[in-house]
């Protein structure tokens, strides 16, 4: 089966040729690929969650989920750091977090009453005082990997053995990040849409503009198209594009919305008589921007007066929920605001939709593999590129243990009959379907 999916995959090395390929289809409909997926890049890359801002005081706190796994990130109240843990009470796996966001310097599970501090550290389990045995100090969270850059983005591994640390994983990104002075913004809004799609189907339009002039006609007109290019660097990828600094022509609200995209609002029926374009001051500013795509599934999206990130949450191989977050210029005008916010998200609903409609036809089997340009499709070649690299590497391991292997797995609190009684698990497991085959099946 080894070689079966080394041949799948065709990731060419050199961008030069006009043969470059995608990863197959079958990357994009597969649940069991979608699984691997999870744990050989989700489980153990460094991935975006939220900016610091957030966080005004001790305790503050936000509850996520990625790929299944539910965790939250808090801010301590001892040195106002902030840190992340497995929503996971130690005592029977209840959430300890039931809210999206909230603010408690003491964290009680709604169980069985055992509680904690904003370090993670068991506060309080009722009646196990005189528990022979039973230490306090062995029960903390599960605690998960956490940096924060010096401007204020908060990242999450949920890797339980070694990693690269964060300037080796994204090796270059920090001094790129100073660019854009992110104290002077402040938290807007955010929205979320939910997609039936392939995560991967939405990156592979957010690492390319070869669909803005047909697909955006608002981003292509705020922007220089032709000078669009993307960069890669390590596992992230820096975006570049001159802004247009004149006026440029709005189409008017009226344009139907399947036909021809409006800039703001996210189109209306025909009347009688159509609008003419009129001009307008461009959202985007007057700073070319710094764009930045984070290896696997986030973006950083920073103009002149707003500055936005997006979230990929993979839910399974064919549905995938999208959650931007939204930060304006401190001070600026609610108009102004509002301008930017209609401009994003009609940019944005124009991805969807493409996303949808492409997402149905992966999965009808007629399509296998397409042509990328080596230059307009570089983006894409690159994080393709790395997706087969760690999905095979990680298939490799798998092979030669014989068994899953889930990088996020914690071994703590393990004795020797749950090792016991987890080797029958994995036993079973093996087996598949037939109760009288023994060995491994893969």
């Amino acid at each position: 089966m080894a070689s079966a999916v080394a041949a799948s995959v065709e990731v060419v090395e050199n961008a030069a040729t006009a043969s470059h390929h995608t990863l197959p289809s079958s990357w994009w409909k597969s649940e069991k690929i979608f699984e691997i997926e999870k744990r050989a890049i989700f489980n153990q890359s460094w991935m975006y969650c939220t900016h610091a801002s957030r966080f005004k005081k001790a305790g503050d706190y936000y509850s996520f989920t990625v790929v299944g796994i539910n965790f939250f990130i808090i801010k301590t109240k001892g040195e106002g750091n902030l840190k992340a843990f497995h929503n996971v009470c130690r005592h029977r796996a209840y959430p300890v977090i039931r809210k999206e966001k909230g603010s408690s310097t003491i964290l009680g599970c709604k169980y069985h009453g055992w509680s904690y501090n904003t370090e993670g550290k068991l506060n309080k389990a009722p009646q196990f005082d005189d528990v022979e045995g039973f230490k306090k100090e062995d029960n903390s969270l599960f605690e998960i990997k956490t940096h924060v850059t010096p401007e204020g983005l908060v990242f999450v591994n949920f890797s339980a053995g070694e990693v690269p640390s964060f300037d080796e994983w994204f090796d270059g990104l920090s001094g790129e990040l100073k660019e854009y002075d992110f104290e002077d913004y402040e938290y807007h809004m955010s929205y979320e849409l939910d997609g039936q799609f392939n995560w991967k189907t939405l990156m592979d339009g957010y690492q390319e503009c070869y669909h803005c002039p047909t697909a955006h006609p608002g981003l292509n007109a705020a922007f220089k198209m032709e000078t669009y290019k993307v960069a890669p660097r390590t596992r992230y990828c820096r975006h570049y594009a001159q802004i247009v600094k004149e006026d440029i022509e709005i189409e008017a609200d009226d344009k139907d919305a399947d036909e021809e995209s409006s800039w703001f609002g996210f189109g209306k029926k025909k009347t009688a008589v159509e609008s003419k374009p009129e001009k307008k001051k461009n959202p985007g500013g007057d700073f070319d921007g710094l764009w930045v795509y984070l290896y696997p599934n986030n973006g950083v999206n920073c103009y002149s007066d707003c500055w936005y990130s997006i979230r990929v949450l993979p839910q399974s191989a064919t549905r995938t929920i999208l959650q931007y977050d939204i930060y304006t210029k401190k001070g600026l005008a609610e108009e102004k605001k509002k301008e930017f916010v209609d401009f994003l998200q009609l940019v944005e609903i124009e991805d969807f939709n493409l996303c949808q409609l492409t997402q149905k036809n992966l999965n009808q089997g007629i399509y296998s593999t397409g042509v990328l340009h080596p230059t307009k499709e570089n983006g894409v070649l690159f994080y393709q590129k790395e997706v087969a690299k760690m999905v095979k590497e990680h298939f490799a391991k798998e092979q030669e243990a014989g068994h899953l292997i889930n990088p996020a797995s914690l071994d703590t609190g393990r004795t020797k009959e749950s090792d016991e009684l987890e080797g029958i698990c994995k036993s079973l497991e093996c087996q598949g379907n037939n109760p009288e085959t023994t060995g491994l099946q893969w």
